[in-house]
């Protein structure tokens, strides 16, 4: 467009035919060429919300609950075993106590009569002593338990009661009858006997239960015959 500068006529204006024409540089036209819209390069690599997706551990399955095999027949075995040992014990226990003559209490424990070389199935017990002064006279009484350890009532025999000096020699002795004459099956009686002015030697005190001679299988021996269930007092 071209512009009168005086009346102020517009007109358009054509370049003559044999005008040069311009030719605009390559840099210019590379320029003008309109890029194509940025894209995330894909091939070399992966966006971090693609990369947390993929690092993120995958929630496993949980394994099935595994049946417990039943081992019942290992459960038979031992029941077995177990039994046969108890069944053992109580019917063969006579020879475990053969065997094994400390396992005897237990089983008088457990109110089981077992056959020992107890004759008369009873024990002194829980021996004790007491001394007393009475117008200068010293009063020596001892007192213990009869314990019946089978299963039959017994009669209960005469007592040894024997004074022991320091080396356990025999220093004096003398027997005693209990006023009960028997107890019951795993029951316990209590006897006491005293005597006055006991030797000065004596230092410890010992009972026996007399085996009656009738049912002795040896001769009597010493002053108070052959006794069982021999015991000592606590000291």
């Amino acid at each position: 467009m071209v512009k009168c500068a005086k009346c102020g006529h517009k007109w358009r204006e054509f370049p003559p035919e044999d005008a040069p024409k311009k030719v605009e540089a390559p840099e210019a036209v590379a320029e003008k060429t309109p890029k194509p819209p940025e894209t995330e390069d894909m091939s070399g690599g992966m966006s971090i919300e693609q990369m947390t997706q993929t690092n993120s551990p995958r929630p496993r399955p949980k394994p099935a609950p595994q049946k417990k095999k039943s081992n019942w027949l290992g459960w038979l075995i031992f029941l077995l075993l177990l039994g046969g040992i108890g069944a053992g014990g109580y019917y063969g226990r006579n020879f475990v106590v053969q065997v094994m003559p400390g396992m005897a209490p237990l089983y008088h424990k457990l109110k089981l009569d077992v056959e020992t070389t107890n004759q008369l199935g009873l024990e002194i017990r829980n021996l004790t002593t007491k001394s007393v002064i009475d117008g200068g006279v010293t009063r020596l009484t001892v007192t213990g338990d009869i314990v019946n350890i089978t299963a039959q009532d017994r009669l209960i025999p005469r007592i040894a009661i024997q004074l022991v000096d320091s080396n356990n020699m025999h220093v004096y002795s003398w027997t005693t009858k209990p006023e009960i004459e028997s107890v019951a099956a795993w029951e316990t009686a209590t006897f006491s006997s005293s005597m006055n002015q006991p030797p000065a030697e004596a230092k410890h005190v010992k009972a026996n239960l007399i085996v009656p001679q009738k049912t002795a299988e040896e001769p009597a021996s010493g002053p108070a015959g052959r006794t069982n269930g021999a015991t000592e007092p606590k000291e």
